[in-house]
């Protein structure tokens, strides 16, 4: 079955509800809803993707996402699921009885993110101890070990803007000039 084949299949079952759609190269690429996560990633499992490369969380500020990268071992597909979670209640249905390596996975991503997943079989932390408060790779996490997130780039662009304005100019260091031949 070819990634169009695949993606074509998907639509058809789930619709609107996917977003995002593409095929690239040998890869589906889609995103869906929490509420939807688990019955895609069931559908992708039955189309062959049989193996769970990688399960992962990202936090966009705005939403957060589970993010499963699968692979089937018998054709050379690959599909990227992308799955948008309320950053106010980040709840998703598990998949750890659909694939069994999503159980560490998911308490990894539930350690470091705050992604509950209902129905885990051993729901808790897997990384940090259990007496942690927060989820440390969330940008709204607070430590004051920890240097304040700030957008990529933000101090640069600050400074270019200062010199601009005729405010503080930087300056460059000169190269140090090579040593001189000794004499013979």
């Amino acid at each position: 079955m070819t990634p169009d084949e695949i993606l074509a299949q998907l639509t058809q079952k789930f619709g609107d509800a996917l977003s995002e759609t593409e095929v690239k190269g040998a890869e589906v690429r889609l995103t869906t809803s929490s509420e939807l996560g688990r019955e895609v990633c069931r559908q992708l499992r039955d189309l062959g993707f049989e193996y769970l490369n990688c399960l992962s969380g990202v936090d966009w500020v705005t939403h957060l996402e589970v993010v499963y990268d699968l692979s089937s071992l018998q054709h050379p597909n690959k599909a990227h699921l992308r799955v948008k979670v309320n950053r106010e209640n980040p709840v998703v249905q598990t998949v750890s009885d659909l694939w069994r390596a999503a159980d560490w996975h998911e308490r990894e991503c539930y350690d470091l993110f705050g992604v509950q997943f209902d129905k885990h079989p051993d729901h808790r932390r897997i990384l940090l101890p259990e007496d942690w408060v927060g989820y440390p790779l969330r940008k709204d996490y607070t430590d004051e070990r920890l240097v304040p997130y700030t957008e990529y780039g933000l101090e640069e662009r600050a400074a270019k803007t200062e010199a601009a304005k005729g405010g503080a100019k930087e300056t460059k260091a000169s190269p140090p000039a090579p040593p001189k031949p000794a004499a013979p």
